[in-house]
């Protein structure tokens, strides 16, 4: 449809507004990703500090076995608690962590709908400024139609 119609006369006027949502936009994909990979180191730290919990257990449990040793086993109890309260604090920061991607990730999408909906708008833009530039030139046909006819009719007198 627009083949015929220049389209460099076309000019978007929330161009500069949509531009302003394109960088907020990737901003936000760029503090999502941050968020991700916080999340990330965050959950690897806490299944670093089970297996530690774990080896730590274990060992608890092997060294009250052989030795009966009361001050060693209560140390090692208290050990675990530490990194139990560690594990206790760090999954309350990864919830937390989860908690900001959802909001990021909540924002993008929002931002992501508003884009989509300049692209509509900008395309109906678009659409009616063809729809105009094919009227007009329409219009600029029909008048050189009409001098040519005149000037047709007035030779064709003229010669009789």
């Amino acid at each position: 449809m627009s083949s015929s119609v220049d389209l460099r006369g076309f000019t978007y006027q929330l161009d500069p507004v949509q531009k302003q949502t394109q960088w907020k936009l990737d901003i936000l994909e760029i503090d999502l990703a941050r968020a991700q990979r916080e999340e990330q180191q965050c959950a690897q730290l806490i299944e670093q500090l089970k297996l530690r919990e774990q080896e730590q257990a274990q060992l608890a449990r092997t060294s009250w076995q052989s030795h009966m040793n009361v001050s060693v086993h209560k140390s090692a109890l208290e050990f675990l608690l530490v990194l139990k309260a560690e594990m206790l604090i760090k999954q309350e920061e990864l919830i937390g962590l989860q908690d900001k991607c959802t909001l990021i990730r909540q924002e993008c999408i929002n931002l992501q709908q508003k884009m989509e909906l300049f692209d509509s708008h900008r395309q109906e833009c678009l659409d009616e400024y063809i729809l105009e530039q094919l009227h007009q030139q329409n219009a600029e046909i029909d008048r050189d139609w009409n001098a040519r006819s005149m000037w047709r009719a007035k030779k064709r007198e003229a010669n009789v």
